[in-house]
């Protein structure tokens, strides 16, 4: 992925996984493991900070109190997406938990989310960051640079015209 080049903030898309015991505070550790992780990566502009457009969810847990509580701390706005476990049947992913495949048909809840929130052609920078207790993971997607996952249109290359 070419993405030294990009000046704009990259659409970065995080698909997460929740237990009912997760909290808020495992989900900024996670943000913040990830953080580190993505700037000493290669790919990542030296000079951008990371932040997300889009938090891919199950939808029955699109209310979770410490997904709210997160939200409220982050410096940025986010959507919420809010995905039925349907949609996520059938999703390649790293990650393969053979408990998460029988109940939604994926690996990962977190990996599978964020890919389908990032759109078509769209990759994970790696496999899911899991909390300490296994309360919450979080995966991060980006989506293709044809893609925006924000409005979920299509963008016209200056390449094709």
């Amino acid at each position: 992925m070419g993405v030294a080049a990009v000046n704009a903030p990259l659409p970065l898309v995080a698909g997460l996984g929740l237990r009912a015991t997760a909290r808020a505070d495992h989900l900024q550790a996670l943000w913040q493991q990830a953080c580190d992780w993505l700037v000493q990566q290669p790919d990542w502009p030296a000079d951008q900070v990371p932040a997300v457009t889009t938090l891919a969810v199950l939808v029955h847990k699109a209310d979770h109190p410490a997904l709210q509580a997160w939200r409220t701390q982050l410096p940025w706005a986010t959507q919420l997406l809010a995905l039925p476990p349907v949609q996520l049947a059938g999703q390649p992913v790293p990650t393969q938990s053979a408990r998460l495949l029988a109940r939604y048909g994926t690996g990962s809840v977190a990996e599978a989310a964020a890919l389908i929130a990032a759109g078509p052609g769209a990759r994970l920078w790696r496999p899911r960051w899991v909390a300490a207790d296994g309360c919450a993971t979080l995966a991060l997607a980006c989506a293709a640079p044809s893609f925006d996952c924000v409005s979920g249109e299509a963008i016209a290359s200056p390449l094709e015209e």
